[in-house]
């Protein structure tokens, strides 16, 4: 078994914390345990994880206070392929899109390679020239097909 990603939360301010977890969670492959470590009852955690990814994680309990250590594995799922995962990907990309379209951009889908698991995006219009064009792909782009198709492990630019 692989070594687990640790986040240790204890040192961050409390309003950091979630969203260091999910960053931490989203830049987990599938297969792959995110160890975490807190000072307090870790049940919210739980809690969210399970209204925004059910099903998709394993919960393990290692320690209880007053350092509380969990386990959270990111399940592999079965894969779609084909048109299912287009559809999976299309739709992960419609969600970013408004915000793109906002702000005089869009966001193209050019190739999705099944081999890789990678999916293949052009910035287009405003959005292709800004000089935060790779903070967008990764942080707006990447998330939301990632979530939307789990079994995509990036997303690069053409």
């Amino acid at each position: 078994m692989d070594e687990p990603v640790r986040l240790d939360l204890r040192g961050a301010p409390v309003h950091e914390r979630h969203p260091m977890l999910f960053d931490g969670w989203e830049g987990l492959e599938a297969g792959k345990v995110l160890q975490v470590v807190n000072d307090y009852d870790p049940r919210a955690i739980r809690y969210m994880l399970e209204s925004e990814y059910a099903e998709k994680f394993e919960w393990e309990c290692v320690s209880d206070g007053p350092e509380w250590v969990v386990n959270i594995t990111k399940t592999r799922l079965p894969g779609a392929t084909g048109e299912e995962l287009r559809k999976k990907v299309v739709a992960g990309l419609d969600k970013v899109r408004p915000h793109l379209q906002a702000d005089g951009g869009d966001v193209e889908l050019v190739e999705i390679d099944e081999a890789e698991m990678v999916v293949k995006v052009r910035l287009t219009g405003a959005c292709g020239g800004c000089p935060s064009a790779a903070m967008t792909l990764k942080s707006g782009v990447e998330v939301q097909v990632r979530k939307s198709a789990p079994e995509i492990l990036r997303v690069e630019p053409v």
